[in-house]
């Protein structure tokens, strides 16, 4: 009784090693990136015997040999048999056991051999790759007739991602099995300052030059000032953009690289990057009919909260209108009748007097009305601001310089010339002044 138990228990401990031994292998694979804890390189052939989803690995061996090792699923080929794994790893011998590294921050990894193709992946400075084998793409140039010199190369990054760099922005060495560098030793940046003042221009977020001038003088424009305004290096967002009143340029960003002393190009695009100082930057663009633009941007000092200061002179402009709106009704012997309504129309009756020399004869007495424009330095101590009204049957704008007293309302006729950046700069030469009691 006591052998019958020995040998059952003999049987239960043998089990685990008979299915082991007899579970068919999945097949075969080639290693994509190093594995210098069990001395391999990429270029080896593996045996496969074992797939967990759960923890996102291979069980796999090297062929003849008894030992087992965890291998991640990206990096090794896809199990097959032995013949066409390494059938399919001869696209990879060119580059076998050779390595990027990122010579610039934010480099992104593309779907496709073509610079506006989808980016999968972005890389960061001094992060490495491997290189799988080299393709053919569309060329990267810089401007408009050079081209940029390199290569597409298919990439693997160490956490699987795989896609196109452009190989101009890496440096490329080769490895041995212990990973260490064995040829193509990738150098240090030279110039490291420079490298610093890059990153800070390509991470800092850049405004028209004319904000730092409007927020010294408290000229809230919100036409001029807007979040969005500005000048996107694409670093984060993927997308170089300059936005600006009446202009708007983009490209998708592939990395940066300087061509003379403080001058950076924007590769594959038609922007370059003059630094003056790490707070102020010329973009030039180079337009495709041969015109050239360029634009000053700066940065805001980290104190100012830019959307705070647009939300309280919208808040200032609502008041200034709340108050016209509390009265029932602006009268004047001369000039008519004007009411405010608060959903910012207006009506307005018996101004004869002001047409055709400040209100067209084809004006209808009622339209919108709202506080556009803003008074400038000289104006601000003896004016409220500036009432813009849209008339329904005419198509221009009629400027008002205005104060409101506890009398009643004054207003000032403003020609448009006198208004310069949606500031109104000086008075009319012969304005018409009007009184209206409440």
């Amino acid at each position: 009784m006591k052998i019958r138990k020995l040998f059952m228990l003999l049987g239960l401990l043998l089990l685990p090693a008979l299915f082991n031994s007899c579970q068919h292998p999945l097949g075969y694979s080639v290693l994509l990136w190093d594995l210098p804890e069990h001395n391999l390189q990429d270029g080896q052939l593996v045996k496969v015997y074992f797939k967990s989803n759960i923890s996102h690995t291979y069980i796999a061996g090297i062929p003849k040999s008894r030992e087992r090792f965890e291998i991640p699923l990206w990096q090794i080929s896809k199990p097959t048999s032995k013949k066409k794994a390494l059938k399919a790893f001869e696209a990879y011998n060119e580059y076998l056991h050779k390595y990027g590294k990122i010579k610039v921050d934010g480099l992104p990894v593309r779907k496709e051999p073509v610079n506006t193709s989808k980016q999968v992946y972005r890389l960061h400075k001094d992060e490495i790759v491997k290189i799988l084998y080299k393709g053919d793409g569309q060329d990267v140039m810089v401007g408009k007739n050079k081209k940029l010199p390199g290569d597409w190369l298919c990439v693997l990054t160490e956490g699987g991602s795989r896609g196109w760099c452009f190989s101009y922005n890496l440096s490329i060495f080769e490895t041995d099995a212990t990973g260490a560098i064995v040829s193509g030793e990738v150098e240090e940046t030279q110039a490291t300052n420079e490298d610093t003042l890059l990153n800070q221009i390509l991470e800092a977020k850049w405004y028209p030059d004319y904000y730092a001038r409007l927020l010294k003088d408290n000229m809230i424009d919100l036409e001029t000032i807007k979040l969005n305004y500005g000048f996107d290096t694409g670093i984060s967002s993927g997308k170089i953009q300059v936005n600006i009143p009446g202009k708007y340029h983009s490209a998708s960003y592939a990395g940066a690289e300087k061509i003379r002393d403080n001058t950076y190009s924007l590769i594959g695009t038609l922007f370059q990057i003059m630094v003056r100082n790490k707070d102020t930057i010329v973009v030039n663009y180079a337009a495709r009919d041969g015109s050239q633009e360029a634009y000053t941007f700066i940065t805001l000092d980290s104190d100012i909260n830019l959307d705070e200061i647009i939300e309280n002179e919208k808040e200032r402009r609502n008041n200034l209108m709340n108050e016209l709106y509390k009265v029932v009704s602006f009268n004047s012997q001369n000039y008519g009748q004007l009411v405010f309504n608060s959903g910012k129309t207006f009506t307005w009756s018996g101004y004869s007097l002001l047409v055709p020399s400040v209100i067209p004869s084809s004006a209808k007495g009622r339209g919108t009305v709202s506080m556009k424009y803003l008074p400038g330095a000289n104006l601000k101590s003896k004016y409220d601001g500036v009432l813009t009204f849209k008339f329904e049957g005419i198509q221009d704008e009629i400027n008002f310089l205005y104060k409101l007293s506890n009398d009643g309302l004054n207003l000032e006729s403003l020609d448009s010339n006198s208004i310069k950046d949606n500031i109104a700069v000086s008075r009319d030469t012969n304005p018409i002044v009007m009184f209206f009691n409440k």
